[in-house]
């Protein structure tokens, strides 16, 4: 346990340098706005690109662990549909954050401490699955926030706007294309690409702290607790069991499980602000599972590791 602490903690420094450089006034929230935006318009399609393109989608255990990350979020997906009647009625702005709370993962927290916790295999199978994931998870939110969002924009042409303009989406879809008709950006054109994708994970761990709202969590707590419940509590659970079931090896199943284990990403609010989903609730539920998962993350990768 205290090494695995250990390799995340470098991670979660950033994350309280991000919070607290605002706090400090530093840099106010309104400019760590816009770098958000700059990361999710520009640096994180460029690194889902590298990482979709370069992906090793034929490796030996790739097939398997893919499919058990696929089912994984198809429960956590299910579960969240059958809650929807139960305890949200005719709130869907509120639902929509929840389920995005629920299914959304961090890439960029676990991929930062990937070699120390699981060797080669972590940092290739997480690359694995960043493309063929965001794609469907953010396919599946924009459907979501489409059908039960503010802006009641559920006609079929407006949900593919919103897919084919979701810079993440258009990420990790050109580079699963261009590693299916094997091109490769070469030149300047790779160098610049190359710089952009390595300036992503810094920059989106720092604002994740940036974007900390320990007011939005107060003025929602039932609804944070549910949604922090589902991600940090049954998400590694599932995505664990649902790696085994379909039969990857143990060191796939154990990095399903630490995929399950990430909070939820801050692209989430920014989805959120753009489709009428919940914003504030949003907020909160990124800033309870950014700050629970420093308890709940290492225990659920030291025991899946052992």
């Amino acid at each position: 346990m205290s090494e695995v602490i250990a390799e995340l903690l470098p991670v979660f420094i950033l994350i309280m340098i991000g919070y607290g450089v605002r706090i400090a006034g530093i840099v106010t929230a309104e400019g760590f706005g816009w770098v958000n935006r700059f990361g999710y318009f520009v640096l994180y399609p460029a690194f889902l690109f590298n990482l979709s393109s370069n992906a090793d989608l034929q490796a030996g255990e790739a097939g398997r662990f893919i499919l058990g990350l696929l089912l994984g979020f198809g429960v956590m997906f299910a579960i969240a549909l059958a809650l929807k009647p139960i305890f949200f009625g005719d709130e869907g702005p509120a639902f929509t954050s929840v389920l995005q709370g629920s299914v959304r993962w961090n890439g960029f927290v676990l991929l930062a401490a990937a070699p120390a916790l699981y060797g080669a295999a972590g940092p290739h199978l997480i690359g694995i699955a960043f493309g063929p994931l965001v794609l469907v998870v953010n396919f599946v939110c924009v459907l979501v926030l489409a059908r039960w969002g503010a802006n009641g924009a559920n006609s079929a042409r407006a949900i593919f706007d919103q897919i084919v303009a979701n810079p993440l989406i258009l990420g990790c879809g050109v580079g699963l294309l261009a590693q299916l008709f094997h091109v490769h950006a070469t030149g300047p054109v790779a160098t610049v690409i190359n710089l952009l994708g390595a300036a992503a994970m810094p920059i989106a761990i720092v604002c994740v702290g940036s974007g900390l709202d320990f007011r939005a969590v107060r003025a929602a707590r039932v609804k944070v607790g549910a949604a922090c419940f589902f991600k940090l509590i049954v998400a590694p659970a599932v995505m664990y069991g649902a790696a085994i079931v379909v039969g990857a090896p143990p060191i796939a199943a154990a990095v399903a499980a630490g995929v399950g284990s990430t909070p939820t990403a801050a692209a989430g609010y920014t989805l959120a602000r753009e489709m009428g989903g919940d914003a504030q609730l949003m907020a909160a539920i990124i800033t309870a599972t950014t700050l629970l998962s420093f308890i709940t993350m290492p225990i659920a990768i030291a025991l899946t590791l052992h």
